[in-house]
């Protein structure tokens, strides 16, 4: 799968903003007077590839900002929007607890999101419809049907970024392009001299989930190790579980606190839906922050788009 036209990567900012000018550029398009219903379906059709955190937290964030924000310029454009999110395996937010996971299916059937589970994305290809106006592609699915769209997102697993790619013949990788590592976040074969951490990182005896708590920890551990603060074989690395939550728009979220702790000595904390869990990430999201500033900004920010909505211009 490669990122352009229409189709883009979830991973950094900067995939945000051009997925964000696309949607705006969508309904743009639709707006145009004399464009086809069947061609409005499509420019207004979007997929989202990949049944995690990621996707339904998108998904999430897609129907809060066509309901609230776009709906105020294109109101007579959304009924035509269409939102399907494809996911291979079985169930949504596959290490969620199944109530959570049942909770966020029945959230997203009540919007009138497309749910495909057990069902994947094979290929991409462009196609030609008479009386559109511009070149429009379809996602071809493992079960053979088509889904035309606007805009693909893809969040389903991502290729390692160039640094990480361009080690192929320098350290030593796993099948899915990861750099190995020992128990201390040393490359093998490199002790002492280099480490990895977070994504770019596999500990095969302890693998490691790919969130963003497991790459702060092991960057606090590290700072450690540098600053001579303790011996890089002093003690292992162990993650310690906060638990995984996900925001799900109209303030709503999901908690699940089942294994808070270090592996082996799990304690089982109550799960937590709706606008509890809600306020439990945005609590996390603002007590994460380094700086006083955002800490101060971030919530500005959210007051002003809950009063007077989020800006729909493009940038």
């Amino acid at each position: 799968m490669t990122e352009g036209d229409g189709i883009y990567f979830l991973k950094h900012l900067f995939h945000a903003r051009n997925i964000r000018n696309n949607i705006i550029d969508s309904f743009e398009k639709a707006a145009i007077p004399g464009t086809t219903s069947k061609e409005r379906e499509r420019l207004l059709s979007f997929v989202v590839v990949g049944g995690g955190p990621t996707s339904c937290e998108f998904v999430a964030e897609l129907y809060d900002f066509v309901t609230n924000d776009v709906k105020k310029l294109f109101n007579d454009l959304v009924p035509f929007v269409k939102v399907t999110l494809v996911e291979a395996g079985p169930a949504l937010l596959g290490p969620f607890d199944k109530q959570l996971q049942s909770y966020t299916l029945g959230l997203f059937g009540k919007r009138g999101v497309d749910v495909r589970l057990e069902c994947s994305v094979t290929s991409v290809e462009s196609y030609e419809e008479e009386g559109f106006r511009f070149p429009p592609r379809r996602a071809i699915l493992s079960d053979g049907s088509k889904l035309p769209f606007g805009t693909l997102v893809w969040s389903a697993g991502l290729k390692p970024v160039k640094f990480t790619d361009s080690l192929d013949n320098v350290l030593p990788k796993a099948q899915n392009g990861r750099i190995l590592i020992d128990d201390f976040l040393r490359v093998k074969g490199h002790e002492g001299s280099i480490w990895a951490m977070g994504d770019a990182a596999l500990n095969e005896e302890n693998p490691m989930p790919q969130v963003g708590q497991v790459a702060r920890q092991q960057g606090i551990y590290l700072a450690k190790v540098l600053n001579n603060e303790q011996k890089d074989d002093e003690k292992p690395f162990r993650f310690f579980n906060l638990g995984s939550m996900a925001s799900l728009g109209e303030m709503k979220g999901i908690y699940d606190g089942s294994k808070i702790g270090v592996k082996g000595r799990e304690i089982n904390a109550p799960k937590s839906a709706g606008f509890l869990a809600f306020l439990l990430w945005r609590s996390a999201y603002i007590g994460r922050q380094t700086s006083i500033q955002n800490k101060i900004m971030i919530p500005m920010h959210w007051l002003k788009s809950y009063l007077f909505g989020r800006d729909v211009s493009r940038f």
